[in-house]
Order: C-alpha cells, then sequence, then structure tokens
C-alpha cells in the first residue's frame, strides 16, 4: 500500500514549537549566524568548525554583479510593469540557469566526480581535465571571465579559506588548473567566483546539487534591491528603444485572396 502520508527530515512545526534539523528556531536565532544555519539547513548538522563563515562568505560574494547581469535585466523589465515584489524576483530567479550562475553547480560536480579517490595526484589530473576540455571544444565550468582578468571574489575566498582550514583537495585542484591552464589555451585561464565557489563547497562536503542554489540564496538579495529601486526610482514600462529593434524578415507582402494564391507568397 502507498504511504499516503509527506515525509520531510528538515523542519517539523506544531503548535508553540518550530524545529530546523531538530534544533528549535529560536536558539539558533539567539546562538547562531546566518551561514550556519544555512549550513545546518544543506547538511544536516551543526558547523563544528567555522564552515559558516565560509557560508556566508559565499552569500556575500554573489550578492550582485551589475546591471548587465541576465537575471537583473530580467528583474528591472518586469519590476517596471506594475507587478508585486515577488514577480519581479522571481522573473531574475528564472533567468538563473546553466549560462548565468549554472557553473557553480557543474564546476562541484567535475571537482567532486574527478577527486572521488583520494590517491589522485593533481598534478596529472589538472592537465588531464584541461586537455579533455580542449579536445571536445567545451567550456570549462568555473574558470573565464568576460570583465575580469583576476576575479576578486574568487581570490579572497580561496584565501579565507586556507584561513579557516578548509582548503583542500578541491581548492588545490581549481588553482592547479588555472597555474596549468596557459599550457592549453591561449592564455591562462581566470578562476571566477563560480569556480572558487564550487572548489570550497566541495572542500566542505556539500553536495554539488546545492551549488546552484547558493547562487540563487545570494543573488536574490540584490534583485530586491534593484526591483524596488526600478519600482520607486523611474518611470514605468521598461523597454528596448525603438530604433534598437531590426526587423529581419520577409519585406512586406499582400494577404493572398484564394488558397490557390498561398503558394506564392511563400518563402523559397
Amino acid at each position: 500500500m502507498k504511504d499516503p502520508y509527506w515525509k520531510t527530515a528538515i523542519s517539523k512545526v506544531e503548535k508553540n514549537q518550530i524545529l530546523i534539523r531538530g534544533y528549535p528556531i529560536e536558539e539558533l536565532m539567539s546562538s547562531c549566524s546566518f551561514g550556519e544555519v544555512v549550513y545546518l539547513a544543506l547538511k544536516g548538522e551543526l558547523p563544528k568548525g567555522n564552515e559558516g563563515i565560509l557560508v556566508e562568505a559565499i552569500l556575500v560574494s554573489c550578492i550582485d554583479h551589475g546591471l548587465h547581469a541576465p537575471s537583473v535585466n530580467a528583474t528591472r523589465f518586469v519590476a517596471s510593469c506594475g507587478v508585486p515584489l515577488q514577480s519581479a524576483v522571481a522573473s531574475g530567479v528564472n533567468a538563473i540557469g546553466e549560462i548565468h550562475g549554472g557553473a557553480i553547480e557543474a564546476a562541484a560536480r567535475l571537482f567532486q566526480d574527478s577527486l572521488k579517490s583520494n590517491s589522485i595526484d593533481l598534478d596529472q589530473l589538472a592537465p588531464k581535465l584541461l586537455l579533455q576540455y580542449r579536445e571536445n571544444k567545451k567550456r570549462l565550468p568555473g574558470f573565464g571571465h568576460p570583465i575580469h582578468t583576476e576575479d576578486p571574489r574568487a581570490v579572497r575566498l580561496l584565501q579565507l579559506a586556507e584561513q579557516h582550514k578548509y582548503h583542500r583537495r578541491h581548492c588545490a585542484l581549481a588553482e592547479a588548473i588555472r597555474v596549468a591552464s596557459g599550457d592549453y589555451f591561449r592564455k591562462p585561464l581566470t578562476l571566477n567566483i563560480d569556480g572558487a565557489m564550487a572548489a570550497v563547497i566541495s572542500d566542505l562536503e556539500i553536495p554539488w546539487q546545492y551549488g546552484k542554489g547558493f547562487f540563487i540564496i545570494s543573488r536574490s538579495v540584490g534583485l530586491i534591491v534593484h526591483a524596488v529601486e526600478e519600482m520607486t526610482q523611474f518611470p514605468p514600462f521598461r523597454k528596448v528603444p525603438l530604433e534598437d529593434v531590426h526587423y529581419v524578415g520577409t519585406s512586406r507582402r499582400k494577404v493572398p485572396k484564394s488558397k490557390k494564391d498561398v503558394s506564392k507568397n511563400r518563402l523559397g
């Protein structure tokens, strides 16, 4: 017989009590940072060390990256249409995909799958991965950036990981790839914030499936402030200027008077 109940190990709510992974929420509120509670929610246990500090650093690193980001564009366009705040923010979150924000998940999966065995030599693995991606003409997730030649967020995050004793094999692999990349591509690859985040969450033993989730949590704050700024500081109805829209279809033609004339107006 099919079990009729919905089940969860995340939270329990009953009269006058809210438990998150077994801990009363009012105790978490007074004793733990947001980063520590995020770690608890994802891992099921509170941090034993400074994991919460690194989680918070990750969340700060992605909070915003300018108006040109697709998620921000989507949020501001929708925010200008007179919708509720949550609709505008949801539009931005829905723009987060494989191309925008998805590299964290892909890079974390690559790092974690590549280092399933502790006996793997990083100095041999990094060139192997670089050669593989070059031969397949695929972009290496977590590397490269259209603006930064050295992503300051990635640099600082790895410094914090080392400072708090979580710069381990996954972080070392990310840096080994960066160092060796100049031998396999036209120029050395930039380790971007997606790659640094992927390496750090991997060394925190957080499953790669949560990679995009970190970006969603962090960027949602930026989307909220962009939405409110758009709603309160600018005229409504954001649009593409007409002079920037170029029609590339067929030239003007007449609607046929009969079915027999339809074929005469078909393209090609």
